[in-house]
């Protein structure tokens, strides 16, 4: 398009109806009929992909916020642990990796259900509730000494139910080992 050039009226009315027929070259996905998406979804059944293809795919999909959404590629297997593009050689904190354990999902559950998913400190209902170590989690990992996955499934202090409790968002927040405080408590 030359700079500066207008269209003129039936130039602008053919413009129209052309993106109200196939949609406007600016969309990023162009509206299809439910026969053309089945076809593509048939023609790109079972296509793989290189790892370079998947890399690109990947790197979009986070530019553009898919990954909060869930959608994802699922044959990304090759791209997680050492062939990730952010692996840092292996430094996950054991805190982080024992938060995403079966046993920590189990201890959160018995505790909401103990306390009946009321915030035990204001005693509001039928709100977004947090499991709360009474005792930091952290603080416990320390003591204890656990360098592994093993180490914290051995360790009967992390899941004991009587050093959690049910709290709220705001109450949590309030208490006095809230994300990481406990940790700069052992650190002085």
């Amino acid at each position: 398009m030359k700079k500066g050039y207008k269209h003129n009226e039936e130039s602008k009315r053919k413009i129209s109806e052309a993106r109200k027929k196939y949609g406007s070259p600016f969309n990023i996905g162009l509206k299809q009929s439910k026969e053309t998406r089945k076809k593509r979804s048939i023609a790109l059944k079972g296509k793989k992909r290189s790892k370079k293809s998947l890399e690109n795919l990947l790197i979009a999909n986070r530019k553009n916020g898919l990954k909060k959404k869930g959608i994802m590629p699922k044959n990304l297997s090759s791209l997680h642990g050492k062939n990730h593009w952010n692996w840092k050689g292996g430094i996950s904190k054991i805190n982080k990796m024992c938060r995403s354990t079966k046993e920590y999902l189990q201890w959160r559950s018995d505790i909401f259900q103990r306390d009946n998913w009321i915030c035990q400190t204001c005693h509001k209902e039928n709100c977004f509730v947090e499991a709360h170590h009474i005792k930091g989690f952290s603080v416990i990992i320390k003591e204890n000494n656990i360098k592994s996955l093993d180490d914290a499934r051995k360790c009967d202090e992390l899941w004991n139910l009587n050093n959690g409790v049910t709290l709220c968002k705001e109450c949590h927040s309030l208490t006095d080992n809230y994300r990481g405080r406990a940790r700069s408590l052992l650190n002085k």
